[in-house]
């Protein structure tokens, strides 16, 4: 994987996310100016980030027509979320942070030249925050659609970010959505994250079914990172799935923390987003949390159409748990995908080169939903 920060993956990974969200090489540069004499320094981090959101959503507000200022406030919406990843979640700061995320994402959404609706799925007394793409200029046709679940700090937005259009133009709806543990559901919500997820993902499917674009027996689901996890309990419990996508692998996510707090282990992330996440004020009860976030105990369990792609540098989750979470799948229609780097980024999750691996899912995914019905 490519360090923009030499001897610092954190940030260096973080930089790549923010490429394969729509980031623009010129902006990055701008940060890396400012920050290549700091680094390791997390508040310099938010700041400088910060400030280039600032500058795009200056540029938004004197662009020359809609469309540009959309593309300009998705940009700001993007910097805005980099800039909030490292900040301790008890600092106030965080919170409004994120608060520029949903602010600049709003603007854009406005002016985008494509629906994209702000939704809200009904949840044990509550709701899950989300966005609703659906298939555009199709009149009453009902269509393949996906649910797109994040990971240990990623949200609806970069989600979105990521996959943009890939999808819809593939003919499949599209519905990104902060669930247990992730973004508006967790900050704004206060709702930590759960080993089953067959429930959140069930009251999504729930909604999806009320929707005239959606055809119930073509349903999918894509997660990343954790939410390869995540996406996989889901499949297992959750019968309506009709194929999923686990975008990197988490076989057994108590023992990677486990590998991470002794031996050592590469992280995107302080460790204080796990306790942040399982709602804990220290990492043993953290990690007690997601002891039962194990694909062993329920992947023969899953019989629809099943692709897991990973990466064959993966600093973070290691490439035998890719292997040893394939082998539990119990669905005969299952692919494993390694990405060298040749063929696609090899790192954690593809951000090192990302598009290869975004074709590979919306293709196969498009493929085993029918979507072009």
């Amino acid at each position: 994987m490519y360090e923009f920060f030499p001897g610092n993956y954190r940030w260096s990974y973080n930089t790549l996310l923010s490429l394969c969200a729509g980031g623009q090489v010129g902006d990055v540069a701008l940060v890396h100016a400012e920050l290549k004499d700091r680094v390791g320094d997390d508040a310099a981090w938010h700041e400088a980030w910060a400030r280039l959101a600032r500058l795009l959503e200056q540029r938004a507000t004197q662009a020359g027509s809609a469309r540009s200022a959309a593309d300009d406030w998705f940009l700001a919406s993007l910097y805005h979320t980099i800039s909030e990843h490292f900040i301790p979640p008890a600092d106030p700061v965080r919170l409004a942070s994120y608060g520029e995320v949903l602010r600049c994402f709003e603007r854009a959404r406005a002016s985008a030249p494509f629906r994209l609706d702000r939704v809200e799925v009904p949840f044990e007394g509550g709701h899950l925050p989300a966005y609703w793409l659906p298939v555009q200029d199709v009149g009453s046709a009902r269509r393949a659609t996906a649910i797109f679940i994040c990971g240990l700090d990623t949200t609806k937005e970069l989600w979105f970010l990521r996959a943009r259009e890939a999808f819809a133009e593939r003919g499949i709806n599209a519905l990104f959505i902060d669930t247990p543990g992730i973004g508006e559901a967790l900050r704004y919500g206060r709702l930590v994250t759960r080993h089953d997820y067959e429930k959140p993902v069930g009251a999504a499917i729930d909604w999806l079914l009320q929707q005239a674009e959606v055809d119930a027996r073509r349903i999918g689901i894509v997660g990343s990172s954790l939410g390869g996890y995540y996406i996989s309990r889901a499949a297992a419990f959750e019968p309506r799935l009709a194929a999923a996508v686990a975008w990197g692998a988490i076989y057994d996510y108590h023992a990677v923390w486990v590998r991470r707090t002794t031996v050592g282990g590469t992280l995107a992330t302080p460790f204080f987003q796990l306790m942040y996440i399982t709602g804990t004020d220290n990492m043993p009860a953290a990690m007690e949390k997601v002891r039962e976030f194990r694909v062993a105990d329920f992947g023969a369990r899953i019989h629809c159409p099943y692709l897991l792609m990973h990466g064959a540098d993966d600093q973070q989750v290691l490439l035998e748990d890719a292997k040893a979470m394939f082998d539990v799948i119990g669905s005969s229609d299952k692919q494993l995908k390694i990405f060298t780097g040749e063929d696609g980024g090899s790192a954690h999750c593809q951000f090192d080169n990302h598009l290869p691996a975004l074709h590979l899912a919306a293709d196969w995914l498009a493929d085993k939903l029918g979507a072009g019905r």
